[in-house]
């Protein structure tokens, strides 16, 4: 496999653009969806966007060149900057009896379990829940699927895993505000998100003085934590060489983060309370809240309903979809409020997802207007 094959793998040219305009270089030109040419202060370069060019991987690394020399680096360092640019990045690091090796079956533990890590978190993204069994949605499975493996380094064992953020660009205009607004995260931020969140929640509920209470653990479940997020833990600290693990997140410059876990240590004294937690968690029938936020698009209620029908749009998994919801008179008349003024609105419920049907809340908690957000708010700019 030659350069621009593998960078094709973890870097597209429509990365590469975003990246430069991120740094201040401007589109000069472009010639249909084949090339664009940027411009910086001291350069410029033509990306090739069309993968399926004849001359896409001579023009690739033509482009690279250039760019080296404008940054003064070399070509891997301009693919690694770009990368780290549009990618979160959990770096999980294995600490114990480790110098610049692992035995391979702690090392297969380890991986493994990363893996676990990443599509429990995606599933909970999707609906918090206790426990998943073999419920698994297709889009975890896609998430955890995608998510890619950086090398490890020297003096500890450490697994970089590297989450590509979507260049979103929805087709339908209506649906350009979802995607504008920092409220709503492409879904591997909001996986990587719930890792971190489930993770430090774990930490919290087994790293203390006592036991945590079973409200706590219930609690928990919407924070991410997950009968499967404990046991891949479990596992991984119950090796014989693997007594800790320290993971440190770095997230995308494209998309900024505020209020985001950096670092979460986790130690294997606390081994046997995290497999309480997963036991509880795998017997506990509670389904954990979700909370969605969108903008109503349609009204729905006959004159002698008790309850009104509610259509929302939302994003679910980088896609723009319906959900519809049933509401009381006070929230009716919320949304009611939301359609005719174009603002935006969450909702907080029980999600139910049956295949081959449009998204459906249940058990409705809350349903509000979202503070200072409108579907025409970029318009005022």
């Amino acid at each position: 496999m030659d350069m621009h094959e593998r960078a094709a793998e973890s870097v597209a040219p429509a990365d590469i653009a975003q990246w430069l305009q991120f740094h201040g270089w401007n589109r000069v030109a472009q010639l249909g969806d084949i090339a664009q040419r940027w411009q910086g202060d001291e350069a410029d370069v033509v990306i090739p966007m069309l993968a399926s060019s004849p001359d896409f991987g001579l023009r690739w690394t033509e482009m690279l060149t250039r760019l080296s020399r404008a940054l003064d680096t070399d070509e891997a360092g301009v693919l690694l900057a770009v990368a780290k640019s549009g990618s979160d990045v959990a770096e999980f690091r294995a600490t114990g009896q480790i110098d610049d090796s692992l035995p391979l079956g702690d090392a297969a533990v380890f991986i493994d379990s990363v893996r676990r890590w990443m599509q429990a978190s995606a599933n909970s993204a999707l609906q918090p829940r206790s426990y998943f069994g073999h419920s698994v949605p297709d889009a975890a499975r896609e998430y955890a699927r995608n998510v890619r493996m950086g090398q490890t380094r020297r003096g500890s064992y450490i697994v970089p895993v590297i989450s590509r953020l979507p260049i979103l660009s929805p087709e339908d205009e209506d649906d350009a505000v979802l995607f504008d607004e920092v409220s709503y995260q492409p879904f591997a931020r909001t996986a990587m998100l719930r890792l971190a969140e489930g993770l430090g929640t774990l930490r919290e509920l087994t790293h203390g003085p006592s036991a945590p209470s079973r409200s706590k653990i219930t609690e928990a479940i919407g924070a991410g934590v997950s009968s499967e997020l404990c046991e891949a833990v479990a596992n991984t600290l119950e090796t014989e060489s693997i007594d800790g693990l320290d993971v440190s997140f770095s997230w995308a410059e494209r998309l900024p983060v505020t209020h985001a876990p950096r670092a979460i240590e986790l130690e294997q004294d606390a081994v046997g309370l995290i497999r309480e937690v997963e036991n509880i968690l795998k017997g506990e029938p509670i389904v954990g809240r979700q909370t969605v936020t969108g903008y109503v698009k349609r009204l729905d209620r006959g004159e002698d309903d008790e309850v009104g029908r509610v259509t929302l749009r939302i994003l679910d998994n980088d896609r723009a979809r319906n959900v519809t919801i049933e509401l009381n008179d006070d929230d009716y008349h919320v949304a009611g409020e939301a359609n005719t003024e174009r603002r935006m609105v969450s909702a907080t419920g029980v999600l139910n997802r049956t295949p081959g049907r449009a998204l459906r809340f249940t058990e409705i908690d809350q349903f509000r207007f979202l503070e200072n957000l409108s579907i025409f708010a970029n318009e005022a700019d």
